[in-house]
């Protein structure tokens, strides 16, 4: 039994449309921050597998919600953990770009000292130490500026590429930050996840798409691919809402290209993969 908590993120809708026997299950069914909660899903359904896609990762609100920030990003970590030991199952988590600190050159690797600007990225690192420190079997992953057909809950009902498409429509130019990042769409990542999950125990995984661009240089790629000519300015990403974030976040899958593992797509083609998915919606095939 595969058990997927956070059943209306993005990344646990693809997950449980790929990956077979598994049970999505929503915050309503199980809140990750309640000890109760948590005992009766594990005790329903005994699951080999954890994934946990649960998250509070609205980087304004998280300065806003200090204590829910921590309980839900780190200290619910510490719970999973040990119900994932009583039941022997294997906790998969996933982690953020946001550890870093974004003074780096060159990509992030694993080993990297991570090293957060703000309280979210501050309560994923103590959630992943948790994890490190009190679950017997876990895999982590690192996942960077991901995109979707599934919109993000906080993000009005669209996800970058719709409200890029969106505001097009309403205003002859756009501000869009020029945050160093790798743009990556779920798909891709549930694609590696499933080649991967089962084998690698342990560890901390980056996965993200290979290369790198900014938000304001893919918002310039969505618009041309779609025929949209507007004005687009790059402006620094503190002028909007005084979050201090990494400037570069870009992240190296440096566990998975070593161990002959990766099969995540450049961000380029991670981009392609959305479109063709997303024409396959449209047209029902």
């Amino acid at each position: 039994m595969i058990l997927i908590l956070g059943g209306n993120s993005q990344l646990a809708n693809y997950l449980s449309i790929k990956i077979k026997k598994s049970i999505k299950v929503s915050r309503r069914e199980c809140d990750i921050t309640k000890s109760n909660d948590v005992k009766k899903i594990f005790n329903k359904y005994k699951p080999k597998y954890v994934f946990n896609c649960a998250a509070y990762h609205n980087t304004i609100l998280c300065e806003r919600f200090l204590k829910k920030s921590f309980m839900i990003n780190s200290f619910a970590l510490k719970n999973l953990s040990k119900y994932a030991n009583i039941y022997n199952s294997k906790l998969i988590h996933f982690s953020t770009d946001y550890v870093f600190d974004g003074k780096k050159n060159t990509p992030y690797v694993e080993t990297d000292y991570p090293r957060p600007l703000n309280i979210y990225g501050q309560s994923k690192l103590l959630g992943e130490n948790f994890i490190e420190q009190y679950a017997k079997k876990y895999l982590i992953y690192r996942l960077s500026s991901i995109y979707s057909h599934y919109p993000c809950r906080h993000k009005k009902g669209l996800n970058f590429i719709e409200k890029i498409l969106e505001l097009s429509k309403k205003s002859n130019e756009l501000n869009i930050n020029d945050l160093e990042i790798s743009p990556t769409y779920v798909g891709d990542i549930v694609d590696q996840v499933q080649k991967t999950f089962k084998i690698i125990e342990n560890q901390i995984v980056h996965c993200t798409s290979l290369g790198s661009t900014t938000w304001y240089k893919f918002a310039i790629s969505i618009l041309k691919a779609n025929n949209v000519s507007i004005k687009v300015n790059k402006v620094k990403s503190f002028d909007k809402d005084l979050i201090t974030r990494p400037k570069y976040s870009v992240l190296r899958n440096s566990y998975l290209l070593r161990n002959k593992l990766n099969v995540m797509p450049r961000w380029e083609n991670s981009y392609t993969n959305y479109i063709k998915d997303q024409y396959l919606r449209k047209t029902n095939l």
